[in-house]
């Protein structure tokens, strides 16, 4: 089910390059290079015959060629590892540790008497890997929003996510988002999203069953819909009828005109400019 809900890998690659020109990310690759340069950390190469600008600068030429190349392979691998289950966060986390290894396995043969250091290994990850679980928690929305079409279904931090709206996924995946009304027609339900209408084989009830209660209402025994749809409520001929965001107009039951009336009181709003006429009481006929 999650692993349906992602988009291509091309999207992957283009929200892992917006998370590594985030500026908190930014900020956590400048600030130990700050703290290096300002004398605040220890250099990384004490044992380098020579000044000490040149080991800061041997520094500087390792994290950017890091950047370089997360920002090359994250999203590829963020597709890799959340194809096979794993949350989000362990894809920069194990990108962080396989550059580490390689700086430490590369400086032993061109740094002269670089020694392997786990102090050094620990204070990195004291610097990096916090910046990074911050950075991923402030690129959270913008992650959910590119990597699936279902926001809520992308795994970020954990693999077990819950959905809002169940229903949504008996939609397909370009029809997927927020859910503006259902219908029935004939042994059909009408489901309108913001993105399109799609047809399903279930009854109205059923699917009422899958959306949340406070989302809206079941006003009418063949029409559900949201509520922040609904901008005005009248009668005609005595019959209680709501006007939607789009100036169309569906009759509703006694029943339910009382809830949203008081709804409607508490959340004023201001009805669209009416459609022709014709085009209104087609569509009220067509719930009748």
């Amino acid at each position: 089910m999650v692993r349906n809900n992602f988009r291509p890998r091309a999207d992957f690659v283009q929200a892992a390059r917006a998370y590594n020109t985030h500026p908190v990310l930014l900020y956590s690759y400048l600030l130990p290079l700050t703290m290096l340069f300002t004398g605040i950390m220890k250099p990384e190469y004490p044992d380098l015959q020579a000044p000490a600008l040149v080991g800061h600068l041997l520094t500087t030429i390792k994290v950017a060629m890091f950047w370089a190349f997360s920002w090359g392979t994250l999203g590829h691998v963020a597709w890799f590892v959340m194809q096979r289950g794993l949350p989000f966060f362990v894809a920069p986390v194990g990108l962080w540790m396989v550059a580490v290894t390689l700086s430490q396995v590369i400086s032993l043969f061109v740094v002269p008497d670089f020694t392997w250091s786990g102090p050094r290994i620990f204070r990195q990850a004291t610097l990096t890997l916090p910046g990074t679980f911050v950075a991923v928690y402030a690129c959270a929305p913008m992650l959910r929003e590119r990597l699936g079409h279902l926001p809520e279904l992308v795994p970020i931090w954990r693999v077990q996510v819950t959905l809002k709206v169940p229903l949504l996924l008996k939609l397909p995946a370009d029809r997927r988002g927020r859910l503006r009304r259902m219908h029935s027609a004939n042994q059909y339900i009408e489901v309108v999203t913001e993105k399109g209408t799609t047809l399903l084989r279930m009854t109205l009830r059923d699917a009422v069953a899958m959306v949340p209660e406070a989302m809206g209402w079941q006003c009418h025994r063949s029409l559900w819909i949201r509520r922040d749809e609904v901008v005005a409520l009248s009668y005609r001929q005595g019959q209680a009828q709501i006007t939607d965001l789009d100036g169309q107009v569906w009759p509703v039951s006694r029943a339910s005109a009382p809830e949203i009336r008081d709804w409607l009181s508490a959340h004023p709003k201001t009805p669209p400019a009416e459609d022709a006429g014709e085009t209104t009481k087609t569509d009220a006929g067509r719930m009748a």
